[in-house]
Protein backbone atom coordinates (compact mmCIF):
# COMPACT_ATOMS: atom_id res chain seq x y z
CA UNK A 1 0.00 0.00 0.00
CA UNK A 2 1.38 3.39 -1.02
CA UNK A 3 2.55 5.13 2.14
CA UNK A 4 0.63 8.38 2.79
CA UNK A 5 0.64 8.11 6.56
CA UNK A 6 2.31 11.47 7.09
CA UNK A 7 -0.14 13.14 4.69
CA UNK A 8 -3.18 11.70 6.49
CA UNK A 9 -1.62 12.67 9.82
CA UNK A 10 -1.12 16.25 8.63
CA UNK A 11 -4.70 16.37 7.35
CA UNK A 12 -5.97 15.13 10.70
CA UNK A 13 -3.90 17.64 12.65
CA UNK A 14 -4.73 20.65 10.44
CA UNK A 15 -8.31 20.04 9.33
CA UNK A 16 -9.90 17.52 11.69
CA UNK A 17 -8.90 17.76 15.35
CA UNK A 18 -9.64 20.90 17.36
CA UNK A 19 -6.85 23.38 17.89
CA UNK A 20 -5.85 24.28 21.47
CA UNK A 21 -7.48 27.68 20.98
CA UNK A 22 -10.75 26.10 19.85
CA UNK A 23 -10.75 23.74 22.83
CA UNK A 24 -10.20 26.62 25.24
CA UNK A 25 -12.97 28.67 23.66
CA UNK A 26 -15.49 25.85 23.87
CA UNK A 27 -14.47 24.96 27.43
CA UNK A 28 -14.89 28.60 28.51
CA UNK A 29 -18.38 28.72 27.03
CA UNK A 30 -19.32 25.50 28.76
CA UNK A 31 -18.10 26.87 32.11
CA UNK A 32 -19.85 30.22 31.55
CA UNK A 33 -23.16 28.40 31.10
CA UNK A 34 -22.56 26.42 34.27
CA UNK A 35 -22.28 29.72 36.11
CA UNK A 36 -25.41 31.03 34.42
CA UNK A 37 -27.37 27.96 35.49
CA UNK A 38 -26.21 28.23 39.11
CA UNK A 39 -26.83 31.99 39.33
CA UNK A 40 -30.20 31.77 37.59
CA UNK A 41 -31.45 28.96 39.82
CA UNK A 42 -30.26 30.74 42.94
CA UNK A 43 -31.98 34.00 41.94
CA UNK A 44 -35.23 32.13 41.26
CA UNK A 45 -35.08 30.22 44.52
CA UNK A 46 -34.87 26.91 42.67
CA UNK A 47 -32.74 23.95 43.71
CA UNK A 48 -29.08 23.95 42.72
CA UNK A 49 -27.57 21.06 40.77
CA UNK A 50 -25.45 18.60 42.70
CA UNK A 51 -23.01 18.37 39.79
CA UNK A 52 -22.40 18.90 36.09
CA UNK A 53 -21.33 16.00 33.91
CA UNK A 54 -19.35 16.79 30.77
CA UNK A 55 -20.37 14.32 28.10
CA UNK A 56 -20.36 13.68 24.38
CA UNK A 57 -17.49 14.13 21.95
CA UNK A 58 -15.99 17.10 23.81
CA UNK A 59 -15.65 15.05 26.99
CA UNK A 60 -14.21 12.12 24.98
CA UNK A 61 -11.75 14.34 23.11
CA UNK A 62 -13.14 13.36 19.70
CA UNK A 63 -14.77 16.62 18.60
CA UNK A 64 -13.84 17.58 15.04
CA UNK A 65 -13.54 20.94 13.33
CA UNK A 66 -16.75 22.22 11.77
CA UNK A 67 -16.50 24.56 8.75
CA UNK A 68 -19.57 26.49 9.94
CA UNK A 69 -18.38 26.29 13.58
CA UNK A 70 -21.52 24.30 14.39
CA UNK A 71 -19.95 22.76 17.49
CA UNK A 72 -22.14 20.81 19.87
CA UNK A 73 -21.02 20.79 23.51
CA UNK A 74 -22.98 18.48 25.82
CA UNK A 75 -22.94 19.30 29.53
CA UNK A 76 -25.35 17.45 31.79
CA UNK A 77 -27.02 19.24 34.72
CA UNK A 78 -27.68 16.78 37.55
CA UNK A 79 -30.14 17.35 40.40
CA UNK A 80 -31.12 15.07 43.23
CA UNK A 81 -34.60 13.66 42.84
CA UNK A 82 -35.51 14.96 46.29
CA UNK A 83 -34.79 18.53 45.23
CA UNK A 84 -37.00 18.40 42.14
CA UNK A 85 -40.36 18.74 43.83
CA UNK A 86 -43.37 20.77 42.85
CA UNK A 87 -45.48 23.02 45.11
CA UNK A 88 -47.32 20.00 46.54
CA UNK A 89 -44.12 17.95 46.94
CA UNK A 90 -44.86 15.88 43.86
CA UNK A 91 -41.93 15.16 41.55
CA UNK A 92 -41.40 17.76 38.87
CA UNK A 93 -42.17 16.46 35.41
CA UNK A 94 -39.36 16.09 32.89
CA UNK A 95 -40.71 19.11 31.01
CA UNK A 96 -40.90 21.22 34.17
CA UNK A 97 -37.27 20.41 34.96
CA UNK A 98 -36.16 21.50 31.48
CA UNK A 99 -38.20 24.70 31.78
CA UNK A 100 -36.50 25.44 35.09
CA UNK A 101 -33.01 25.09 33.58
CA UNK A 102 -33.96 27.04 30.46
CA UNK A 103 -35.21 29.96 32.56
CA UNK A 104 -32.07 29.83 34.70
CA UNK A 105 -29.59 29.94 31.83
CA UNK A 106 -31.47 32.68 29.94
CA UNK A 107 -29.88 35.82 31.38
CA UNK A 108 -30.65 38.01 28.32
CA UNK A 109 -27.05 37.67 27.12
CA UNK A 110 -28.04 35.80 23.95
CA UNK A 111 -29.51 37.19 20.73
CA UNK A 112 -31.43 33.94 20.34
CA UNK A 113 -33.03 32.72 23.53
CA UNK A 114 -32.19 29.22 24.80
CA UNK A 115 -34.69 26.63 23.64
CA UNK A 116 -36.26 23.58 25.21
CA UNK A 117 -35.52 20.50 23.10
CA UNK A 118 -36.72 16.93 23.58
CA UNK A 119 -33.62 15.80 25.47
CA UNK A 120 -31.97 19.04 26.56
CA UNK A 121 -31.95 22.81 26.79
CA UNK A 122 -30.00 24.33 23.89
CA UNK A 123 -28.00 27.54 24.20
CA UNK A 124 -27.11 29.26 20.93
CA UNK A 125 -24.12 31.44 20.03
CA UNK A 126 -24.11 33.86 17.10
CA UNK A 127 -20.85 32.51 15.67
CA UNK A 128 -22.07 28.93 15.34
CA UNK A 129 -21.49 26.77 18.43
CA UNK A 130 -24.26 25.68 20.76
CA UNK A 131 -24.26 24.15 24.22
CA UNK A 132 -26.75 21.39 25.00
CA UNK A 133 -27.75 21.03 28.65
CA UNK A 134 -29.40 17.64 29.28
CA UNK A 135 -31.19 17.66 32.61
CA UNK A 136 -30.90 14.64 34.93
CA UNK A 137 -32.17 13.62 38.30
CA UNK A 138 -30.19 11.25 40.48
CA UNK A 139 -32.55 8.66 41.92
CA UNK A 140 -31.50 7.50 45.37
CA UNK A 141 -32.63 3.88 45.38
CA UNK A 142 -30.85 0.62 46.02
CA UNK A 143 -29.56 0.79 42.45
CA UNK A 144 -28.84 4.51 42.44
CA UNK A 145 -29.10 5.76 38.87
CA UNK A 146 -29.69 8.77 36.66
CA UNK A 147 -32.84 9.62 34.75
CA UNK A 148 -32.89 12.00 31.79
CA UNK A 149 -35.59 14.62 31.38
CA UNK A 150 -36.89 13.65 27.94
CA UNK A 151 -40.53 13.20 26.91
CA UNK A 152 -40.67 11.59 30.34
CA UNK A 153 -38.00 10.65 32.86
CA UNK A 154 -35.99 7.80 31.34
CA UNK A 155 -33.02 5.83 32.64
CA UNK A 156 -29.68 7.18 31.46
CA UNK A 157 -26.04 7.05 32.52
CA UNK A 158 -23.79 9.90 31.32
CA UNK A 159 -21.02 9.04 33.76
CA UNK A 160 -21.24 5.40 32.70
CA UNK A 161 -20.63 6.41 29.08
CA UNK A 162 -17.57 8.40 30.10
CA UNK A 163 -16.28 5.45 32.11
CA UNK A 164 -16.94 3.11 29.17
CA UNK A 165 -14.88 5.27 26.82
CA UNK A 166 -12.06 5.63 29.35
CA UNK A 167 -11.97 1.84 29.65
CA UNK A 168 -11.78 1.58 25.84
CA UNK A 169 -8.77 3.89 25.84
CA UNK A 170 -7.11 2.02 28.71
CA UNK A 171 -7.47 -1.29 26.89
CA UNK A 172 -6.02 0.24 23.73
CA UNK A 173 -2.75 1.01 25.53
CA UNK A 174 -0.55 4.09 25.52
CA UNK A 175 -0.11 4.35 21.74
CA UNK A 176 -3.45 2.81 20.92
CA UNK A 177 -5.45 5.40 22.86
CA UNK A 178 -4.01 8.20 20.72
CA UNK A 179 -4.65 6.26 17.52
CA UNK A 180 -8.20 5.29 18.49
CA UNK A 181 -9.15 8.94 18.98
CA UNK A 182 -7.56 9.84 15.64
CA UNK A 183 -9.48 7.08 13.85
CA UNK A 184 -12.76 8.19 15.43
CA UNK A 185 -12.15 11.78 14.36
CA UNK A 186 -11.24 10.71 10.82
CA UNK A 187 -14.38 8.59 10.50
CA UNK A 188 -16.50 11.44 11.83
CA UNK A 189 -14.86 13.77 9.32
CA UNK A 190 -15.45 11.20 6.54
CA UNK A 191 -19.17 11.41 7.34
CA UNK A 192 -19.34 15.14 8.10
CA UNK A 193 -17.87 15.93 4.67
CA UNK A 194 -20.92 14.27 3.12
CA UNK A 195 -23.64 16.52 4.60
CA UNK A 196 -26.28 15.54 2.05
CA UNK A 197 -26.38 11.97 3.38
CA UNK A 198 -28.33 10.80 6.41
CA UNK A 199 -25.56 9.07 8.37
CA UNK A 200 -25.18 7.81 11.96
CA UNK A 201 -24.46 10.16 14.85
CA UNK A 202 -20.97 10.77 16.15
CA UNK A 203 -21.67 8.52 19.12
CA UNK A 204 -22.70 5.63 16.87
CA UNK A 205 -19.51 6.10 14.85
CA UNK A 206 -17.54 6.07 18.09
CA UNK A 207 -19.16 2.80 19.16
CA UNK A 208 -18.42 1.22 15.77
CA UNK A 209 -14.78 2.28 15.92
CA UNK A 210 -14.40 0.96 19.45
CA UNK A 211 -15.96 -2.37 18.46
CA UNK A 212 -13.54 -2.86 15.58
CA UNK A 213 -10.36 -1.42 17.05
CA UNK A 214 -8.31 -4.48 17.95
CA UNK A 215 -5.23 -4.11 15.73
CA UNK A 216 -2.87 -1.17 16.16
CA UNK A 217 -0.85 -0.04 13.15
CA UNK A 218 1.77 2.71 13.42
CA UNK A 219 0.76 3.92 9.95
CA UNK A 220 -2.35 6.04 10.25
CA UNK A 221 -3.36 5.66 6.60
CA UNK A 222 -3.21 1.86 6.76
CA UNK A 223 -4.89 1.74 10.17
CA UNK A 224 -7.74 3.95 8.97
CA UNK A 225 -8.24 1.85 5.86
CA UNK A 226 -8.29 -1.33 7.96
CA UNK A 227 -10.83 0.25 10.30
CA UNK A 228 -13.11 1.14 7.41
CA UNK A 229 -12.81 -2.43 6.10
CA UNK A 230 -13.73 -3.97 9.46
CA UNK A 231 -16.67 -1.63 10.01
CA UNK A 232 -17.90 -2.38 6.48
CA UNK A 233 -17.73 -6.13 7.09
CA UNK A 234 -19.48 -5.70 10.44
CA UNK A 235 -22.33 -3.70 8.83
CA UNK A 236 -22.68 -6.35 6.13
CA UNK A 237 -23.59 -8.75 8.94
CA UNK A 238 -25.64 -6.43 11.17
CA UNK A 239 -26.85 -2.85 10.68
CA UNK A 240 -28.08 -2.48 14.27
CA UNK A 241 -25.97 -0.85 17.00
CA UNK A 242 -26.60 -1.16 20.75
CA UNK A 243 -25.81 1.43 23.38
CA UNK A 244 -22.67 0.29 25.23
CA UNK A 245 -24.00 1.23 28.67
CA UNK A 246 -27.79 1.67 28.69
CA UNK A 247 -30.15 -1.12 27.64
CA UNK A 248 -31.33 0.44 24.39
CA UNK A 249 -30.62 0.51 20.66
CA UNK A 250 -28.74 3.39 19.10
CA UNK A 251 -29.59 2.06 15.63
CA UNK A 252 -32.64 -0.15 15.19
CA UNK A 253 -35.10 -1.00 12.45
CA UNK A 254 -36.38 2.57 12.27
CA UNK A 255 -32.92 4.10 11.86
CA UNK A 256 -30.97 1.33 10.10
CA UNK A 257 -31.14 3.30 6.84
CA UNK A 258 -28.31 5.37 8.31
CA UNK A 259 -25.93 2.46 8.80
CA UNK A 260 -27.08 1.05 5.47
CA UNK A 261 -25.96 4.28 3.76
CA UNK A 262 -22.71 4.24 5.72
CA UNK A 263 -22.04 0.68 4.56
CA UNK A 264 -22.53 1.74 0.92
CA UNK A 265 -20.19 4.72 1.31
CA UNK A 266 -17.53 2.56 2.94
CA UNK A 267 -17.76 0.04 0.08
CA UNK A 268 -17.22 2.82 -2.47
CA UNK A 269 -14.29 4.26 -0.51
CA UNK A 270 -12.64 0.85 -0.11
CA UNK A 271 -13.00 0.16 -3.82
CA UNK A 272 -11.39 3.51 -4.59
CA UNK A 273 -8.49 2.63 -2.30
CA UNK A 274 -7.62 -0.47 -4.34
CA UNK A 275 -5.41 1.85 -6.40
CA UNK A 276 -3.12 2.24 -3.39
CA UNK A 277 -2.02 -1.41 -3.69
CA UNK A 278 -0.87 -1.23 -7.30
CA UNK A 279 2.86 -1.31 -7.98
CA UNK A 280 2.60 1.68 -10.31
CA UNK A 281 0.73 3.80 -7.76
CA UNK A 282 2.55 7.12 -7.58
CA UNK A 283 2.34 9.65 -4.79
CA UNK A 284 0.10 11.91 -6.87
CA UNK A 285 -2.30 9.03 -7.65
CA UNK A 286 -2.41 8.04 -3.97
CA UNK A 287 -3.18 11.58 -2.84
CA UNK A 288 -5.95 11.85 -5.42
CA UNK A 289 -7.51 8.75 -3.90
CA UNK A 290 -7.39 10.26 -0.42
CA UNK A 291 -8.76 13.55 -1.75
CA UNK A 292 -11.77 11.66 -3.11
CA UNK A 293 -12.25 9.41 -0.08
CA UNK A 294 -12.04 12.22 2.47
CA UNK A 295 -13.83 14.79 0.25
CA UNK A 296 -11.26 17.50 0.81
CA UNK A 297 -9.12 19.99 -1.08
CA UNK A 298 -6.39 19.68 1.55
CA UNK A 299 -4.07 17.65 -0.70
CA UNK A 300 -4.40 19.81 -3.83
CA UNK A 301 -1.04 21.59 -3.55
CA UNK A 302 0.73 18.36 -2.63
CA UNK A 303 -0.81 16.65 -5.67
CA UNK A 304 0.45 19.41 -7.96
CA UNK A 305 3.92 19.22 -6.45
CA UNK A 306 3.98 15.42 -6.67
CA UNK A 307 2.99 15.51 -10.34
CA UNK A 308 5.78 18.01 -11.08
CA UNK A 309 8.30 15.86 -9.20
CA UNK A 310 7.16 12.74 -11.05
CA UNK A 311 7.46 14.43 -14.46
CA UNK A 312 10.92 15.72 -13.54
CA UNK A 313 11.98 12.25 -12.37
CA UNK A 314 10.75 10.69 -15.62
CA UNK A 315 12.61 13.29 -17.70
CA UNK A 316 15.79 12.75 -15.69
CA UNK A 317 15.51 8.99 -16.13
CA UNK A 318 15.15 9.34 -19.89
CA UNK A 319 18.06 11.79 -20.08
CA UNK A 320 20.28 9.50 -18.04
CA UNK A 321 19.96 6.78 -20.64
CA UNK A 322 21.82 8.95 -23.17
CA UNK A 323 23.28 7.40 -26.34
CA UNK A 324 23.54 3.64 -26.23
CA UNK A 325 27.29 2.73 -26.66
CA UNK A 326 28.23 0.62 -29.71
CA UNK A 327 29.53 -2.89 -29.16
CA UNK A 328 33.33 -3.26 -28.81
CA UNK A 329 35.09 -3.68 -32.09
CA UNK A 330 32.18 -2.35 -34.14
CA UNK A 331 33.22 -0.53 -37.30
CA UNK A 332 31.24 1.05 -40.04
Amino acid sequence: MKDCSRDIGNYHDDRVQLTPRQKTELRNRRDANRNRVRDGLKDAGDPLPIKFVAQGSFAMGTTIQEPARNYDIDDGVVFSQESLKGPRYADKTALEARHMVRDAVDDDAFNKSPEIRKNCVRVFYNDGPHVDLPVYRQVATADQHYELASSDWKVSDPEGVNAWFKDCLDRAGEKGRVQLRRLIRLLKSFCANRPSYSLPSGFVLTVLCQEQYWIHDERLDRDFRSMLQRIYERLCQDLYVRHPVVDEWLINEDSSHKTDKLRDLLKTALDDMDVLDRKNCTRSKALRVWKKVLVTDYFDKDIEQAEEDEKAATSAAVASIGVVPKPYGHTQ
